[in-house]
């Protein structure tokens, strides 16, 4: 058994995961800034995040690429699981791969809970203030008809929201 690419591996999986938190935090800033709704903040909270996803993937590339060099050592298919591959491993080494997936599997999650929390928060600020728009303006429902029964388009009326809506 080749111990470097398990190594390799374990490594890779940590990198990917540190990768992986610092996208939560930066995420955590987005969503701390549009729930108070500084736009400047925003702006910049989101070129960090797109950083750190840029970086996320890349570590994701170089996790895939070492776990398929640790299956290949193993004399394994592309398709095998954590718990398989560990099982080719000695009885010693199985419990550093086991461990370095499940903390990189609870890494994920955190991720992707955040990304949830913030799209259902915005999804649902969103909804409101079109039913908020809708009601204040309900001859912007739906089609709007002339009187020879052509479409048209609604009258430009301007519309002022105040930072605090």
């Amino acid at each position: 058994m080749d111990t470097a690419k398990l190594d390799a591996f374990i490594s890779a999986t940590a990198t990917l995961r540190a990768a992986l938190d610092r996208f939560v935090d930066e995420q955590r800033t987005v969503s701390q800034a549009v729930r108070v709704r500084k736009w400047a903040e925003l702006e910049q909270a989101m070129a960090k995040a797109g950083r750190c996803a840029a970086q996320v993937s890349a570590a994701e590339t170089g996790r895939d690429k070492a776990w398929y060099a640790l299956l290949e050592s193993l004399a394994l298919p592309p398709g095998t699981t954590v718990a398989r591959a560990s099982m080719e491993l000695p009885v010693e080494l199985r419990a550093s791969l086991s461990d370095a997936y499940r903390e990189l599997r609870l890494s994920a999650m955190r991720a992707r809970i955040e990304n949830q929390a913030l799209e259902t928060f915005v999804g649902v600020e969103g909804s409101t203030l079109t039913r908020v728009i809708e009601e204040l303006y309900p001859m912007r429902k739906g089609r709007i008809y002339g009187k020879s029964g052509k479409t048209k388009e609604a009258s430009p009326v301007s519309m002022v929201l105040n930072t605090a809506f």
